[in-house]
């Protein structure tokens, strides 16, 4: 296993755990698998498990919690932290190494999938670890369900695209990333043969937004895809990306201009 540091920014993942808390309660809750006793949670990419506590922790039927990751900082972190409760297991782990010999509950991947290399066979896979009345559980973005209001300049998309051919692709972390896996998903879990799929938007825009909210919704949405601290970017692409960024950070200022975007989570039972 490479056991490399990914180095994933864990101050980004908090603040999307901690945005995104209430709806993935809800959806958690709509699965129905609460209402079962002594549950075994999976949490696939659990950082260092601030996401895992802020989700699974509250629920008393939740008898034992396993997180894996490739952060081997991330994990070491999490190890430390909760070290004296024994509900909690974290593992420096891929989602390849994973086997069946352990079933659970829940299996979540939240913002894990769109990064594998081959997605749909781990959807597959994933259906050997869960228990007969098992659910997986699924969040991912889609670039595709973003677009704002006025643009004549097709800003969005340059932005996309230029992230996607010249930065991301060529970063590690991201080079298998599908930053339009979203509406992909539903077939792949289908033709694994899940049943009882269900699918859930979590809309965010900026109608009602105060400025500060316009910029924070800018700022982690979209102004992640700067070349800042991306390896093999040429000088080129770099200066082409903060223009571009820099326009769209002044339109999230003004009050008329409309932007959206939209996360997907899967609920699916074997």
């Amino acid at each position: 296993m490479n056991e490399e540091n990914t180095n994933w920014n864990l101050e980004k993942l908090e603040r999307q755990a901690i945005a995104n808390q209430k709806f993935d309660d809800f959806v958690l809750n709509q699965s129905g698998i609460l209402n079962y006793k002594d549950l075994k949670v999976l949490d696939i990419g659990c950082s260092n498990g601030f996401k895992t506590e802020l989700l699974f922790d509250k629920y008393e039927n939740i008898s034992k919690i396993v997180g894996i990751d490739v952060d081997n900082k991330a994990i070491e972190e999490a190890k430390n932290k909760y070290a004296n409760n024994h509900r909690y297991t974290f593992e420096l782990k891929n989602i390849y190494e994973l086997d069946a010999k352990e079933k659970f509950d829940i299996i979540c991947l939240s913002y894990v999938l769109q990064h594998l290399e081959d997605p749909k066979t781990i959807v597959s896979k994933l259906k050997e670890l869960l228990t007969y009345k098992g659910v997986l559980i699924i969040k991912v973005p889609d670039d595709s369900f973003k677009f704002c209001y006025p643009d004549d300049e097709g800003l969005l998309k340059k932005i996309f695209d230029l992230y996607e051919n010249e930065i991301m692709r060529k970063q590690n972390t991201t080079k298998y990333t599908d930053r339009y896996i979203g509406k992909k998903v539903y077939n792949y879990l289908r033709d694994a043969g899940y049943s009882d799929i269900q699918l859930y938007y979590n809309v965010t825009d900026t109608v009602n937004k105060s400025l500060e909210e316009r910029k924070n919704l800018f700022k982690s949405s979209i102004y992640f895809r700067n070349a800042n601290n991306k390896t093999n970017v040429e000088d080129k692409a770099q200066q082409e990306m903060e223009e571009l960024l820099n326009k769209m950070s002044k339109k999230f200022e003004d009050d008329n201009f409309y932007y959206t975007m939209s996360v997907l989570y899967y609920i699916a039972k074997i």
